[in-house]
């Protein structure tokens, strides 16, 4: 009778819960909730993102890509092209980022290292208002599977590593290529092709996913436009990476270090290398580390693209070039090639989810369990693989030891015109100069040495940027350093390891 009993009262429990469900499911259903909804969820969500980098930030622990974006913006405000000392070229060479304009228009106004981390923290959470426009609109799914979708991302590992690694302007491009993805089906060629303007002055290759896309409206029976944005998307791409990026660095072919296993010297070679070794392509493509970042980006979404194939293909041959290229390894150096992986992964999850379920009325009824198991996936993904999961305690983030005080007061010794090799730790505070250069540590101490001198008046070195070095490995670097004619500096601050020093004839201003 017990069991009879708790049954029957399990049964009314979950009914319910079924009635409680539908309920707020239909307060969430009306216009005026459904078009607050993603923006109330983008505010909270920028909010999160910007604390976590700006913590980051200030204890920091940046690296060289921050700096040479401070650097290029600082230069574009003082009226001078962003080819920076720190990254050894123009910024614009690399992806034909034109977005920097405007962006150094906002650091202009505002300090520059908050300024750009709350920027790309901000335009990651507002991706989420066309992601839920795509889910409600063209995926016709109802508000709970919706919010299952966006808390996905919320929780994305992905989103979180791009947010904490420095600066990227492609980073700025997320909520664009959304957008671009929302209007292309939805049919709205006017806004699409302000998005996709906007996607590729972030990076100049985004035009190949778009070109993709098109390929994808095409398939869904919308030939005219479908090519049209098929082949103007190659069409810049081609362009921007042969004709425009080129101009920026003496006509040199902006990705020969990365795709050198291939050949050299033009795009032309390049592609010749991929066709003539399909076997080493294919080898490089699936190596473990690509099979692992394949996962990373599949998992927290339970696989579901793999059910709606068709919606992730037209980024699937970028991509795979991205896997193929030659570039430093580690989750936060690789963020930035996940950026356009990253919506057509959503809009593929979308569509799998849409098939799923089932047409109630107006919208596509998705199962509870399924979306529970979504949302479940998608927090233990985060908790794993997120640079900001809760395992790397980021409440801790933003304190500032006695080596930080140390490196705030080193960088405030060294005047404003002056010419600096520091370690990437120290760039941040220094980026505001034309002459600042990358202390490199990877080398024996005395190579170091040698490569530190020349073409500066300052050095700072930071023993966080040579975490294999030992005491006597520091003291030898300190010493042929200051044969060379530097003076080491004393800091207030208890420096510790810390240390600075200045050519000998240089008058302290």
């Amino acid at each position: 009778m017990d069991l009879e009993q708790s049954r029957v009262a399990l049964a009314q429990f979950r009914r319910r819960l079924e009635i409680f469900s539908l309920r707020w499911q239909a307060r969430l259903d009306t216009r005026q909730v459904d078009r607050a909804v993603p923006w109330v969820i983008a505010l909270f969500l920028g909010g999160l993102l910007s604390g976590l980098s700006l913590a980051r930030a200030r204890s920091l622990d940046a690296g060289a890509d921050l700096s040479s974006h401070l650097q290029g913006v600082w230069l574009i405000g003082e009226g001078y092209e962003p080819l920076s000392s720190v990254a050894g070229h123009n910024l614009l060479w690399e992806q034909a980022a034109f977005i920097l304009y405007p962006v150094a228009g906002l650091t202009a106004l505002f300090p520059d290292q908050p300024t750009l981390l709350a920027l790309q923290a901000a335009v990651l959470a507002l991706a989420v208002v066309p992601l839920w426009r795509i889910a409600r609109d063209v995926g016709g799914l109802k508000s709970g599977a919706a919010s299952a979708v966006v808390f996905a991302y919320c929780a994305y590992p992905a989103v979180h590593t791009v947010n904490l690694s420095d600066f990227h302007p492609e980073a700025l491009a997320v909520p664009a290529l959304f957008a671009a993805v929302l209007t292309a089906l939805e049919g709205r060629w006017n806004r699409f092709t302000v998005f996709a303007l906007l996607a590729v002055f972030c990076r100049a290759d985004l035009a190949f996913a778009l070109s993709g896309l098109g390929l994808l409206v095409l398939m869904e029976g919308r030939r005219r436009p479908g090519a049209a944005i098929a082949l103007g998307g190659l069409a810049y791409g081609l362009v921007s990476m042969t004709a425009i990026q080129p101009r920026f660095n003496g006509g040199k072919f902006p990705h020969i270090e990365a795709f050198s296993d291939f050949g050299s010297g033009h795009p032309g070679s390049v592609l010749w290398g991929f066709i003539s070794a399909p076997h080493q392509v294919v080898a490089d493509a699936v190596s473990q580390a690509n099979f692992q970042m394949i996962v990373f980006l599949l998992a927290p979404v339970m696989l579901l693209p793999l059910v709606a194939p068709r919606y992730l293909l037209p980024v699937v041959p970028l991509f795979a070039v991205y896997l193929v290229a030659d570039v430093p390894p580690g989750q936060l150096a690789e963020a930035s090639q996940t950026v356009p992986m990253i919506p057509f992964m959503f809009a593929a999850t979308v569509f799998a989810l849409a098939r799923s379920g089932r047409v109630l009325v107006e919208r596509v009824n998705v199962d509870r369990r399924l979306l529970t198991a979504l949302v479940l996936t998608a927090s233990l993904f985060f908790l794993r693989d997120a640079p900001s999961s809760l395992y790397e305690r980021p409440w801790d983030w933003g304190r500032r030891d006695t080596m930080d005080i140390a490196r705030h007061e080193a960088a405030n010794l060294i005047p404003a015109d002056a010419s600096v090799r520091a370690s990437e730790q120290v760039l941040p505070l220094l980026s505001d100069r034309t002459r600042l250069y990358v202390l490199e540590t990877v080398d024996d101490p005395d190579s170091a040495a040698v490569a530190a001198t020349p073409k500066v008046e300052w050095i700072v070195f930071d023993p966080a940027a040579a975490p294999d070095w030992r005491p006597l490995d520091i003291l030898s670097f300190d010493l042929d350093v200051r044969r060379t004619g530097f003076e080491r500096l004393k800091l207030d601050a208890g420096d510790g390891d810390l240390r600075v020093y200045r050519l000998l004839n240089v008058i302290e201003s």
